[in-house]
């Protein structure tokens, strides 16, 4: 097997594709489009949906690119040798054009005659049968027709072995590529991705999609075949440069080697936390690069959680001034090089926003918690478990991430009651969208509220965060909606086709209240808060 940087690799897989007719796919953002169901651009097939439904694609029928991507569903595992939120997909693909035999070919042909893989190193996966889909025999026959042995085929359900986009759009079987990663040099006989998934690691997806679903869940069969096909560039890397995690590849080395110096630790022995910092703060410089900012909702709120996550993993090594926090973004802007042309004042303004904004409640969070967590721990008869409303009181009066109480409690080994936790979160956000959807149904008259009330100084191109702002006013409507008025704001309207800002208000007791509506009247900016 050849031993290569990523930028090596990156010069390969052009090459390659490039020799087989294959144009190439400029990237898309990581924010996905506002027509997704996703928040993110977790594959390239997202923008590419309405081309693999039949529409005439401007670059032709076959395609390839490395995208990048962001998934959060595996958050919880990022602290292992190869999950990351933000990743890279290197993917091919065939508008109507080859289909399942040349894509596996092709497929191997890199891997093990391009890269050099030992193929007694590689397994593969695919489908088993469904009610509207056959086994996949096509798939396996030229695995082995590409001397991919026998018993390292393996036959598995839907579950592992089926893709779609959501519950309309082309779907179809997929056949998965995987690598030996245990000790051994070779994997026994009888292994294989069935008998012994931990030890294989996915490094490459081939999607076949050749079989539509439509509104109505009817489920038919394309006219014309695609395949979408994805491999893990950080995996590879891992595999190709020899290392035991994706954390010790070229990718991630700098950074790791510049945190030992500003922490003043090693690596080794505190990778967790090493680990989760260097990927939630990379992925960070990314979505806010692509335009995105921290809020309560949606995708605002994912980065959010992502940079507190980060910023408490850092505290948990060494807690650092805010001046040190600046510098060591400027510095890892130079340890990530190579990702992107990086927006380094947008993406550094954004994020000291966030850090000083969690570093004003996080003394209080960690508090209440700890004394929550204490009562749990000194009573030798009670469940080690915090209750659904403790829960629910830290994220909705103080507004402290789940997943930052879930790390804090999983060091003290208090288990979380997350079913009941759920239902009240829901239940809120039922709740708030009502109060909203009726405050638009009513018409208000807002004279007899802002009698008196000067105009509101707009200065949000000015900073992303004030302090010292000034509360003019508190108004609570006859319908119970609540609306706060201040002498200055960063936060942007609703006007003509612009939509109002999203973020939220830190009062002086600390509680974080959510801007659910921003409305301006006789110049006068009105912020609508949720109850």
């Amino acid at each position: 097997m050849l031993s290569l940087t990523s930028n090596e690799l990156r010069e390969k897989w052009a090459e390659f594709w490039q020799s087989k007719n294959h144009v190439n796919l400029p990237e898309a953002s990581l924010i996905a489009d506002k027509e997704s169901t996703a928040l993110f651009n977790v594959a390239w097939m997202q923008p590419l949906i309405p081309y693999l439904a039949g529409k005439e694609h401007p670059l032709g029928h076959r395609l390839f690119n490395i995208q990048k991507c962001v998934r959060t569903v595996d958050i919880d595992e990022v602290w292992d040798t190869f999950h990351l939120t933000f990743f890279e997909m290197m993917g091919n693909w065939s508008l109507w054009e080859y289909f399942k035999n040349e894509a596996i070919q092709w497929s191997y042909e890199f891997l093990v005659e391009v890269l050099e893989f030992d193929p007694r190193k590689l397994a593969v996966t695919v489908f088993e049968w469904n009610d509207e889909a056959p086994r996949d025999e096509v798939a396996a026959s030229a695995w082995k027709k590409a001397w991919i042995a026998e018993d390292r085929i393996s036959y598995l359900s839907e579950k592992n072995n089926w893709w779609s986009p959501g519950p309309v759009w082309p779907c179809g079987p997929d056949t998965e590529i995987f690598y030996w990663v245990w000790e051994s040099e070779f994997p026994p006989e009888w292994s294989n991705v069935k008998s012994d998934e931990d030890n294989w690691m996915e490094i490459w997806n081939n999607v076949f999609m050749e079989f539509y679903r439509d509104e109505k869940g009817n489920f038919s069969k394309l006219s014309q075949h695609n395949v979408d096909t994805g491999m893990w560039f950080e995996r590879l890397c891992k595999v190709l440069q020899w290392k035991y995690s994706i954390y010790e590849t070229d990718l991630f080395a700098p950074f790791i080697s510049l945190l030992e110096k500003v922490v003043w630790l090693k690596y080794e022995g505190n990778e967790r936390k090493f680990r989760i910092v260097a990927d939630h703060l990379r992925t960070s410089f990314m979505l806010i690069n692509d335009g995105l900012t921290p809020s309560n909702v949606w995708a605002g709120y994912v980065l959010r959680m992502i940079i507190r996550r980060c910023y408490y993993n850092l505290i948990l090594l060494k807690r650092l001034g805010i001046e040190e926090v600046e510098v060591f973004i400027k510095d890892s802007f130079v340890a990530f090089k190579g990702l992107r042309d990086f927006d380094e004042e947008r993406i550094k303004k954004v994020l000291i926003n966030e850090i000083s904004q969690f570093e004003k409640t996080i003394h209080k969070w960690e508090w209440l918690l700890n004394e929550l967590l204490a009562k749990i721990t000194a009573d030798s008869n009670q469940e080690k478990k915090l209750s659904w409303d403790q829960i629910f009181m830290l994220y909705d009066t103080y507004g402290f991430p789940l997943e930052i109480t879930k790390e804090i409690a999983a060091a003290k080994w208090v288990e979380l009651d997350l079913e009941w936790y759920k239902k009240a979160l829901e239940n809120a956000k039922e709740k708030s969208r009502q109060s909203t959807k009726a405050m638009f149904q009513k018409t208000a008259d807002w004279s007899k509220y802002l009698e008196w009330v000067p105009a509101t100084e707009f200065v949000w191109y000015e900073n992303l965060e004030y302090e010292n702002v000034k509360l003019l006013k508190e108004i609570e409507t006859e319908d119970g909606q609540r609306i706060l008025i201040f002498d200055k704001t960063p936060f942007y309207p609703e006007m003509w086709w612009q939509n109002w800002d999203t973020w939220v208000i830190v009062l002086d007791d600390w509680r974080e209240v959510e801007v659910i509506s921003v409305q301006k009247v006789a110049w006068v900016i009105l912020h609508f808060i949720a109850n």
